[in-house]
């Protein structure tokens, strides 16, 4: 059969035309109202989103909401927007982004504790980068001189059968 050839050529065969996208036969072309579709998407320029300025009054009311609670529900977002003249994706997203640097600054904080402890108890991040000369790759020299080669066991295939 061609397909266990073993030359290993198989442009020999015709493609399928249901997956091949240069198949010669009658497969059903782009209608002229997909073809117009993407005309249009190329002319539409997509224009950018600003950033929404909040008044003071604003920032102080989603401050004070988010101390007493950092998750809500899409019914208080809905009621707290309407309450401050915003939309329902601009608190949802004011709330998302202002955990996101509550969990960061959480984040630097911690790494900031680690280090200040590990100062405080006599680490010093340069002593510690430093290589001793006696070691190599993490292994003593003196100990490295006192491994001994290993006798070889290795025999020639069907040496022992």
């Amino acid at each position: 059969s061609p397909a266990s050839s073993s030359s290993g050529n198989f442009s020999q065969f015709a493609p399928d035309s249901a997956t091949s996208p240069h198949s010669s036969s009658s497969s059903p072309q782009p209608t002229a109202k997909s073809q117009k579709g993407r005309e249009d998407g190329m002319e539409r320029v997509r224009k950018a989103k600003s950033r929404t300025a909040f008044s003071k009054e604003q920032l102080q009311t989603l401050h004070q909401r988010f101390q007493s609670q950092k998750y809500l529900s899409p019914q208080q977002i809905r009621e707290l927007a309407a309450a401050l003249g915003l939309t329902y994706k601009q608190v949802k997203t004011w709330f998302q982004n202002r955990r996101m640097k509550l969990k960061r600054c959480q984040k630097h904080s911690l790494w900031t504790e680690r280090a200040q402890c590990l100062m405080q108890n006599g680490f010093q991040p340069s002593t510690y980068l430093d290589v001793h000369p006696k070691f190599h790759q993490g292994y003593p020299i003196t100990a490295a001189g006192n491994i001994q080669a290993m006798p070889s066991t290795h025999q020639p295939y069907g040496a022992g059968q």
